[in-house]
């Protein structure tokens, strides 16, 4: 019989799995719940040295109050391309130049901007339990074709393994989402 790494193969999964809800938990952290956060400006590219930067690229951003982020430029003739960045980045937001800094202004979230935002950040739990479950169908085929090579208690283990880990996995999707939902409702 081939020899069967199990214990790599599980942590393969593991891995893949951490990897969805890692990635969730990037996307649950653009969704904003009304407190200004340098993370709200995470997705805006600003056009600079004829290419596109990421804006902590060309600026540091701070939070000043509950409601604004200072955006200070490192270069000054690149203030009025973060200050078009912003201002095009369809966030909602609205920014004025203060010197070599750039002032963002984060409105409150009205009530319906708060049930999208709940409703955008199911639809990223959904998107990763897909995801978590779409690792776990590839690990119960793999451990199913290693059935003749793996004793019958071993590959029963593993796909409890494998079980286990989808049921953790899922409970922390479950938990990120309740988290943010409780985060939206309570400003």
């Amino acid at each position: 019989a081939v020899e069967v790494d199990t214990e790599a193969l599980m942590k393969e999964y593991e891995t893949k799995m951490d990897k969805s809800v890692g990635m969730l938990d990037d996307s649950l952290r653009t969704i904003r719940a009304g407190k200004a956060t340098p993370q709200l400006l995470d997705s805006i590219k600003v056009n600079a040295y004829e290419s596109q930067l990421k804006l902590e690229e060309v600026a540091t951003i701070t939070v000043s109050d509950a409601t604004t982020l200072m955006v200070n430029v490192f270069d000054e003739t690149v203030v009025d391309a973060v200050l078009k960045a912003v201002q095009t980045a369809d966030l909602g937001f609205t920014a004025s130049q203060n010197g070599q800094s750039v002032k963002v202004s984060i409105p409150p979230l009205t009530k319906d901007k708060r049930v999208q935002y709940v409703k955008l950040a199911k639809d990223y739990c959904e998107k990763t339990k897909v995801a978590v479950r779409n690792v776990r169908q590839a690990a119960m085929k793999k451990i199913k074709g290693l059935k003749s090579d793996l004793s019958e208690d071993v590959a029963r283990g593993m796909e409890k393994d494998v079980e286990a880990l989808v049921k953790k996995m899922n409970g922390d999707i479950d938990s990120a989402f309740k988290n943010k939902e409780s985060e939206l409702s309570s400003v």
